[in-house]
C-alpha cells in the first residue's frame, strides 16, 4: 500500500447562497487553512474572529455555525500511481454534513463525523494537476431543517436538533461547555493505492485457561480483493522470547476474503490494570504477499487479558465489578469528556499528558462519555501502555433519537466501524449503549409518550454487532442502567447527582449503596493561572459576568457558593473562591471514594465526573483546560491510593479503616489521637492491624469519649497508619464543620533537602493543625508529588518538587508560597 497525505495547506472561504457548484480554487477570497481542522480555527487564523474562549467571545462568533463552507486542496500525482489496481481517498474523519468533489466530479455526500469515510476514486484521478473540493454545510440549518419536518420533535439535552445527525452533541453546548458548533476536515485525508487487495480489518482475541498458564489465539484476518489472485499470508506473534509464525497460501476472490490464525503461548505475559501489574503487549505482524512482493502489512502492539463483568446476587441485589485475569478489580477512575471544543488541537501530546495525570493518580479506568467522540488511535494505545481499562460508551447521550430506517443504517455503519477499529486494544473493557437516556426515559419521557425512542439501537442494533464483531467483550445497554429503576442501588451502574444537582450536603454519599458508581461529582473554579488567560482585570472577581459565563450549568455558579458556605466562611476575594471551592470539591469526592472502597465489592468502582475540560471554565473537572491541577486532584490521588488509610467521622465515634488494593496483607500499626484546636494532645490510641489482601476493613473503632473528646467545636482527630513495611498513610477529621471552628495560624517549618538543580524534597513540619496545605512555586511552573494536604501537629511531610528549570536551594526556598486554610 503506498499513502499520499493530503493534510497540511488547504484552502477555504464561506459558501454564497447561490452556489451549488464547486468554485475553482483560482476564484473568489480563498484564505488559507490547515487540515486537519476547523472552520473557528482557520478563521481565528486569518484574523477573522477573535479568540473564542476569551472573555464572552464565544457569543461573538455564533454566526459561524449558520454558514456553508468550502474548502479546497490542489495535489499533483504522477502516472505511476495511478496505475495500482485501487486507489482510495480517505478522510478519517469529516464534521459533518459534506458533498465532495474530486476533479469538478461529485464524489459522495456524508453525514456522519465519528467515523472514516472511504471511496473508490481510480476513475476519477488524472496525472498532474488534481482538485479535490468540499462543502461544508451549516449544522444548525441541517439539523434543524430534520428537527422541524418531525412532528414528534424529539428530546436531546441543550439543543434537540442534534439527536437527527451523527455530529459531536456536546459541540451545540453542555453544563461544562460552550456552544462552538464546528464544522470542518478535523482528521487527516490521505490517498491510498493498493495492488491485488488490501487488508480491510483484523480480530485478535485471547481464551486463557483457568489457572492462566496457557493462551490460546485466534486471528482473523479480513481482506478486500480487488482481482483474482493468489496470495500468502503470514501472521507474527513475537516478543518476550515468543515468535511464532503462521502462514496460508490461497486464491483470493474479488470481494470480502477470510483468513483464520490459531497461536498457543506457555506462561504468557499477561496485560494487567495500572496497579495490578505490568502492561506485556506482544507485537503482531500481518504481511499478505502476492507474485511481485508484499500487497499490505499491518503492525500492532496486542495484550493478553481475560476481563469479565462479575453479576452475582447478593443480599443487597446483584454485584457489578470487574474481574481481570480471575482477580476482582475495584475500578478507580473518571470520566473523559472531548479534551478540547475543537478536536484538531487534541494532540497525541495532550493525550499523554492528561492520561499520565491519571495514571499517577492511581486510576485504572477511564470511561469515554457518550456525548463526546470516539477518540483517537493514539488515546487508545496510549491507555493501552498505562494500564488505564477503558468503559467505551457509543455516541448517543440525554437524548431520544428517531427509530427509522434511515437513521439506524447511520448507526449501523458507525457502530460496526467503530467496533472494528477499537476491539483489538487490550485496554478496552466495556461497551455500552448510552449515556442517561435510560433514566431519562424513566423520569421524564415517559410522561409524555410511551415509546422509548432509541431502545432499539440500544438492546438491539448495537449489542448484536458487538455479539457479531466483538464477542469477548461486554456489552451494557446503558449508563446508568440496572433493573426496573436504571438508577438503581442494588444492581447495575449508577450516576449519583442527588448531591450536586438536588443540592445535597456531600455527606450523603455515605449513604449510597450503589453497585458501581459510573458519575459523581462536585464543581470547583479552575486555576488563577487559568483564569487570568481567559478574563480581562476587570473580570476577576465571583460574581463579574465573564466568570459566570464560564460556567455552563444553570445556576452553577450558585450551587459553588451554597456547598461553600455550607463548609467554609464567606470570602470575597476570587483567590480565596478559587483556592476553597477546589478544596471543598476534594473533600467531597474524598468522602465519596473512600465510602465506595469501604463497601469493595460491594460496590465495584467509583469513577468520578469529571477528569478534564474541553475549555477554560469552572466545572466537575480535575484537571482544567490549560493542564492545571486543581487541589481535588491530589485529594482524589489519594483517595485511590493502593493502601488508603481513612478516618470516618460519627456523631459519637471515630472509624479508623484500611480499604488494600494490594495482592497481599498490609500489616502494621494505627495511632488515633485527638487534639484541641491549639494543638494540645488530648488522648492517644494505639491498635495492631492485619488487612487482607485486595480487601477493605475497619480496624478500629473509637468513641469521641474514649478520645477524651468533650468540647465537638474544640477538637480534631489524627489517624496515623505506620506498616510493617515501612510506610505510612495520615488522615485529619474535624468533628464539626470547619466554618465553626477558629484555626489557629499555622507555625510551619519549611527545609529543603537538594536531589539535582531541579529535584528537590520539601519537609514541612507544623506546630499546629493546617488544613488544606497548598505549595506553589513563584514564577515558576512545578510538579508536585503531592499538595493540597491536612498537615496534623508535629509530624514532618515530604513533597517531592520537579521545577520547570533549575534553581539553587536558597533562590527556591525564597520562592515558596504556602497556602492555607484560615479560620
Amino acid at each position: 500500500m503506498i499513502s499520499v497525505s493530503l493534510d497540511g495547506e488547504w484552502f477555504f472561504r464561506e459558501c454564497e447562497k447561490e452556489e451549488k457548484e464547486p468554485p475553482t480554487l483560482d476564484s473568489g477570497k480563498w484564505l488559507k487553512a490547515r487540515v486537519p481542522g476547523v472552520v473557528h480555527l482557520d478563521l481565528q487564523r486569518n484574523g477573522v474572529i477573535p479568540d473564542p474562549f476569551f472573555r464572552m467571545n464565544e457569543l461573538e462568533v455564533s454566526w459561524v455555525e449558520d454558514k456553508n463552507w468550502w474548502y479546497g486542496k490542489e495535489f499533483y500525482l504522477d502516472e505511476e500511481f495511478l496505475r495500482h489496481d485501487c486507489i482510495e481517498l480517505k478522510f478519517y474523519g469529516i464534521d459533518t454534513f459534506a458533498t465532495i468533489w474530486l476533479n469538478n466530479k461529485q464524489v459522495a455526500k456524508t453525514s456522519n463525523m465519528f467515523h472514516e469515510h472511504v471511496f473508490n476514486v481510480k476513475g476519477l484521478l488524472k496525472e498532474g494537476r488534481n482538485i479535490l473540493v468540499v462543502r461544508i454545510d451549516s449544522p444548525k440549518r441541517v439539523l434543524e431543517e430534520m428537527y422541524n419536518k418531525d412532528s414528534l420533535k424529539l428530546y436531546g439535552a441543550f439543543y434537540p436538533p442534534v439527536v437527527y445527525g451523527r455530529k459531536a452533541q456536546y459541540s451545540f453546548g453542555w453544563d461544562w461547555g460552550p456552544r462552538l458548533a464546528t464544522s470542518g476536515i478535523w482528521r487527516s485525508v490521505v490517498l491510498q493505492a493498493y495492488d491485488v487487495c488490501k487488508i480491510e480489518s483484523f480480530y485478535f482475541s485471547s481464551n486463557l485457561s483457568e489457572d492462566l498458564e496457557v493462551a490460546k489465539l485466534n486471528l482473523k484476518l479480513s481482506i478486500e480483493a480487488f482481482k483474482k489472485e493468489h496470495v500468502k499470508v503470514r501472521a507474527r506473534i513475537s516478543g518476550f522470547s515468543e515468535n511464532q509464525v503462521r502462514e496460508e497460501s490461497k486464491d483470493v476472490s474479488p470481494g470480502s476474503n477470510n483468513f483464520v490464525s490459531d497461536f498457543t503461548i506457555k506462561k504468557p505475559k499477561l496485560w494487567w490494570p495500572n496497579g495490578y501489574g505490568d502492561q506485556n503487549l506482544y507485537d503482531l505482524e500481518i504481511t499478505v504477499e502476492g507474485p511481485n512482493g508484499v500487497l499490505d502489512s499491518i503492525r500492532k502492539k496486542v495484550g493478553i487479558r481475560k476481563i469479565e463483568v462479575v453479576q452475582e446476587k447478593d443480599e443487597e441485589g446483584k454485584t457489578f465489578f470487574f474481574k481481570v485475569n480471575n482477580t476482582p478489580v475495584f475500578c478507580k477512575g473518571a470520566n473523559w469528556v472531548p479534551a478540547d471544543s475543537f478536536l484538531p488541537r487534541v494532540t497525541r501530546e495532550v493525550y499523554e499528558y492528561l492520561l499520565d495525570m491519571a495514571k499517577q493518580a492511581n486510576m485504572n479506568m477511564i470511561r469515554v462519555w457518550g456525548g463526546g467522540v470516539y477518540e483517537d488511535e493514539a488515546f487508545y494505545e496510549l491507555c493501552d501502555e498505562k494500564g488505564i481499562m477503558v468503559w467505551q460508551d457509543f455516541m448517543f447521550a440525554c437524548a431520544e433519537y428517531p427509530e427509522e430506517e434511515w437513521f439506524f443504517k447511520l448507526v449501523r455503519e458507525e457502530a460496526e466501524k467503530i467496533v472494528k477499529r477499537l476491539r483489538n486494544h487490550p485496554c478496552l473493557a466495556i461497551w455500552c449503549g448510552n449515556n442517561e437516556n435510560h433514566v431519562f426515559f424513566k423520569w421524564m419521557w415517559l410522561k409524555t409518550r410511551n415509546k422509548f425512542y432509541g431502545e432499539t439501537i440500544y438492546h438491539k442494533m448495537l449489542p448484536e454487532t458487538c455479539s457479531k464483531l466483538d464477542p469477548a467483550t461486554f456489552y451494557w445497554p446503558g449508563s446508568p442502567y440496572g433493573g426496573d429503576d436504571p438508577n438503581s442501588q442494588s444492581e447495575g451502574d449508577r450516576h449519583n447527582w442527588e448531591v450536586w444537582s438536588m443540592l445535597r450536603d456531600y455527606q450523603e454519599y455515605l449513604n449510597d449503596k450503589g453497585r458501581f458508581i459510573s458519575e459523581f461529582g462536585f464543581q470547583s473554579a479552575p486555576s488563577m493561572e487559568t483564569i487570568r488567560r481567559f478574563t480581562a482585570p476587570e473580570d476577576r472577581h465571583p460574581q463579574s459576568r465573564v466568570i459566570e459565563s464560564h460556567n455552563k450549568q444553570v445556576f452553577g455558579q450558585e450551587r459553588l457558593w451554597f456547598f461553600l458556605l455550607a463548609h467554609f466562611k464567606m470570602v470575597s476575594r476570587l483567590e480565596d473562591f478559587v483556592y476553597l471551592t477546589q478544596v471543598n470539591q476534594g473533600d467531597a469526592l474524598k468522602t465519596g471514594i473512600e465510602h465506595w472502597r469501604r463497601r469493595k465489592f460491594k460496590t465495584g468502582g467509583a469513577l468520578v465526573w469529571q477528569l478534564n475540560d474541553c475549555w477554560p471554565v469552572l466545572s466537575w473537572s480535575l484537571i482544567d483546560y490549560y493542564g492545571n491541577l486543581k487541589a481535588s486532584y491530589y485529594y482524589v490521588k489519594r483517595a485511590f491510593d493502593p493502601i488508603n488509610f481513612n478516618l470516618v467521622a460519627n456523631q459519637s465515634s471515630i472509624e479508623a479503616w484500611v480499604c488494600n488494593d494490594l495482592l497481599k496483607p498490609v500489616r502494621g500499626r494505627i495511632r488515633i489521637v485527638s487534639f484541641n484546636l491549639r494543638s494540645e494532645k488530648l488522648c492517644e490510641k494505639e491498635v495492631e492491624t492485619i488487612v487482607e489482601a485486595n480487601s477493605s476493613k475497619k480496624c478500629a473503632e473509637l468513641t469521641l469519649s474514649e478520645l477524651n473528646v468533650k468540647d465537638r467545636f474544640d477538637s480534631f482527630i489524627v489517624g496515623i497508619l505506620e506498616t510493617d513495611e515501612g510506610e505510612s498513610r495520615c488522615d485529619v477529621v474535624f468533628p464539626e464543620r470547619l466554618k465553626y471552628l477558629r484555626l489557629p495560624e499555622p507555625r510551619i517549618n519549611l527545609s529543603l533537602e537538594k536531589i539535582d538543580e531541579k529535584k528537590y524534597v520539601l519537609k514541612l513540619v507544623s506546630k499546629n493543625v493546617v488544613k488544606a496545605c497548598g505549595v506553589s512555586i513563584r514564577g515558576i511552573k512545578a510538579k508536585f508529588n503531592d499538595n493540597f494536604f491536612d498537615l496534623p501537629p508535629g509530624i514532618e511531610k515530604k513533597v517531592s518538587i520537579e521545577l520547570e528549570k533549575p534553581l539553587s536551594k536558597s533562590e527556591l526556598k525564597r520562592r515558596i508560597i504556602i497556602n492555607y486554610y484560615s479560620g
